[in-house]
């Protein structure tokens, strides 16, 4: 299964998002601008929905609009964890807009095995490990047991940036590299490793297929 290379979706906070977040939750034009400094200030809406209702404070918003606000913010997150995953996975993109509502604004490192048979349908996820806010330790050993157990025929390795930024570092490739590798000789194929972040993802993906002697 090949998953191609994709231009990552921006995230940037629109421009009206402080408005139509101050009309959702009953807030006066006039405080419109100083929520708009506050959710800049937060990183846009991913960082609002990491720092919660609270993480606006400072005076911007009254006790009774915070209750609203943290009502909504509940909402969104409820939705967005609701949306599955395709019965079928063939594009790096499916795995980032399920991955990217879960894990693009978590304020530390998580990976992830997508188990999938050899139709590439989801048959098991798990979590591997959480790091810190830039690392993630991650043995061989720990990533194909489930599949193993699953008798999955193929994987899909996912992790975030909580940096917001999901360009791959040369740890991320020397580790896809090594899981590749492990994954070739299990006969369980890595079928991608797709990088989560705020600001968009990245497939790393070989253009020919997995192969245990280049970076993805």
């Amino acid at each position: 299964m090949r998953l191609p290379m994709l231009k990552p979706a921006s995230t940037r906070l629109l421009p009206d998002a402080p408005l139509l977040l101050a009309r959702v939750i009953g807030l006066p034009p006039a405080s419109v601008p100083r929520l708009a400094e506050r959710l800049a200030a937060l990183g846009g809406l991913p960082g609002l929905q990491v720092a919660g209702a609270e993480g606006v404070g400072g005076g911007a918003l009254t006790r009774r609009e915070l209750r609203r606000l943290e009502r909504v913010l509940a909402l969104v997150r409820a939705f967005a964890e609701s949306a599955p995953l395709p019965a079928r996975v063939s594009e790096a993109r499916d795995v980032a807009a399920y991955f990217r509502a879960r894990l693009g604004a978590l304020p530390v490192e998580s990976f992830w095995v997508l188990m999938l048979d050899a139709r590439a349908r989801p048959i098991g996820l798990e979590c591997i490990a959480q790091g810190t806010l830039t690392a993630c330790l991650v043995h061989p050993r720990e990533v194909f047991a489930p599949a193993l157990r699953r008798r999955a025929a193929q994987v899909v390795l996912v992790h975030n940036h909580p940096s917001g930024d999901p360009e791959p570092s040369p740890e991320d490739l020397e580790l896809t590299d090594r899981l590749v590798d492990a994954g070739v000789l299990l006969g369980i194929p890595v079928a991608d490793h797709v990088v989560v972040a705020r600001n968009g993802y990245r497939s790393l993906a070989p253009p020919c297929g997995p192969h245990p002697s280049r970076h993805l």
